[in-house]
Formats: structure tokens, sequence, C-alpha cells
């Protein structure tokens, strides 16, 4: 009998020690992908504001609120996919679905929005971006930010 408690008492220690460990795992995981997620980002929107220092004109909320008319030609097109870059980069803020990322982001999609809201309003450009991201952009980020220059950030989700 007391070779019975003593195989069942191994079997609970040896349980809770692997649920421990697996909770350690889950934990770290969480952790290391928390942070690439980050690294991820501010590297992507590094090189989004390198493009804006050599393009300043595309980070100026004056020319970019009415961009059909301030841009023309070759710097239209530029323009043209300067702000889908920037509005990729917030969909894939929003895509992380990461309440500290987020939190973290969101002055980032709130500038983003100020600066780009014209371009994203119009309607061919909406099918670039998934239905969910577009309906949040709809609910979430003031319209008018991009036309006043105010900061359009948005609320948590």
């Amino acid at each position: 009998m007391a070779t019975v408690n003593t195989a069942t008492l191994t079997l609970i220690v040896t349980g809770l020690v692997s649920g421990v460990a697996l909770l350690f795992s889950v934990y770290s995981y969480l952790k290391i992908r928390r942070a690439t997620s980050y690294s991820d980002l501010d590297a992507m929107y590094l090189e989004v504001l390198k493009l804006g220092l050599q393009f300043p004109e595309f980070r100026d909320s004056r020319r970019t609120s009415t961009y059909r008319a301030s841009f023309s030609g070759a710097e239209l097109f530029r323009y043209d996919t300067y702000a889908f870059i920037c509005w990729n980069l917030c969909e894939s803020i929003y895509d992380r679905e990461d309440a500290a990322l987020s939190e973290t982001w969101r002055p980032v999609i709130g500038e983003e929005n100020r600066l780009h809201r014209a371009w994203f309003d119009q309607e061919e450009n909406h099918g670039k971006f998934k239905q969910r991201f577009c309906k949040f952009v709809e609910r979430e980020l003031p319209r008018e930010a991009g036309l006043q220059g105010s900061r359009g950030v948005p609320g948590p989700r």
C-alpha cells in the first residue's frame, strides 16, 4: 500500500511541476512576443518617419488634408503610396490586439489619422484594408481631425 501512495504522490508532484513549467513557458512566450511586436512596429514606424523626412510635405496636414489639390503627377502618386504605408502600419498595430501595445501606439494611430484621414476616406482606398479595421477607423477615429489639424487620438477598443 505504501508503494501506491508513493507512486500517486510522485505522479501528483510531477503533474504540478509540469503545470508550473507550462504556465511559465506561456508567460515567457507572451512577454517575448510583445517585445518582438513592439520592436517590429518601432522599426516600421522609423521607416515611415524617414520617408517623412525625405518628403516633409507628406507630413504637413495643410497639404495632406487636401492632397488631391495639393499634389499632382508623380508627387500625387508618391503621396498616395506614402499614405497607404502609414495606414498599413496603423492596421498592423490594430491587428496585434494587445492592450499594452495599443496604449503605447495609440498616439501614432492618432497622428497618422490626423495627417492622412482625407486619403483614407476615399472609397477606393477602403478595399485596401480589412473591413474590421475600416469599421474601427470609422467608429474610433475622429474624421475632422485631419481637416482641423487637431490631434485625433482614438479611445480604447
